[in-house]
């Protein structure tokens, strides 16, 4: 494991929650069943979101749990199911959850266009894909990669900019998302993209 891995992983709350919480203040109404988290980290977003959907099971995926810390970790009513998994090859059936996160994560992510194929796949109709990620166009995007690259984190970590992500969702089915972002110069993108339902 690298230096910055091994910083990272004592950091107490790198990937920090208020990213879920701006997002979860903007999703539209949700159908019924689980939540699905792509990336867990250290497992902060995963216990966040098991607090914040009480009445839902959580499903945490990552390729590698290097940096998780469960015994930090405060849940919910239902303990989220830790998976360790690969995005672009979900193991999950088709159409079982109500919402799939990638929070700061899609960015280090192999074979972006089956990951949105699969996220796709596996929502429900009405189901929204929560994304929130490093605007490709911003000034810091460079330096970002830069950092991942050089440090070892991520050798493949790319910020893809707003029209490529949107693009990634037209082709795997997705209407165009809403966007947000915390300030108008903020580097960080929210996108909510919501797999179409059924027609009346």
């Amino acid at each position: 494991m690298s230096l910055v891995k091994k910083l990272f992983a004592k950091t107490p709350m790198a990937r920090s929650t208020r990213a879920y919480e701006f997002g979860l203040a903007r999703l539209p109404q949700l159908p019924t069943g689980g939540v699905l988290e792509i990336g867990t980290g250290q497992g902060y977003g995963a216990a966040f979101l098991s607090r914040a959907f009480p009445e839902r099971q959580v499903i945490a995926i990552d390729i590698t749990y290097g940096c998780f810390k469960p015994d930090r970790l405060e849940f919910g009513a239902h303990r989220p199911w830790f998976v360790q998994a690969s995005a672009p090859y979900l193991p999950f059936a088709d159409g079982v959850f109500a919402l799939a996160t990638a929070i700061m994560t899609f960015h280090c992510l192999p074979e972006p266009q089956r990951v949105f194929g699969e996220v796709f796949r596996v929502l429900k109709k009405g189901g929204v894909f929560l994304m929130a990620d490093v605007d490709g166009n911003h000034r810091i995007a460079p330096w970002f990669e830069r950092v991942e690259h050089w440090g070892g984190i991520s050798p493949i970590t790319r910020a893809y900019p707003p029209a490529e992500i949107e693009k990634l969702g037209a082709e795997a089915g997705f209407p165009p998302p809403r966007t947000f972002r915390r300030k108008p110069r903020g580097f960080m993108i929210w996108y909510i993209f919501q797999k179409q339902k059924s027609p009346l």
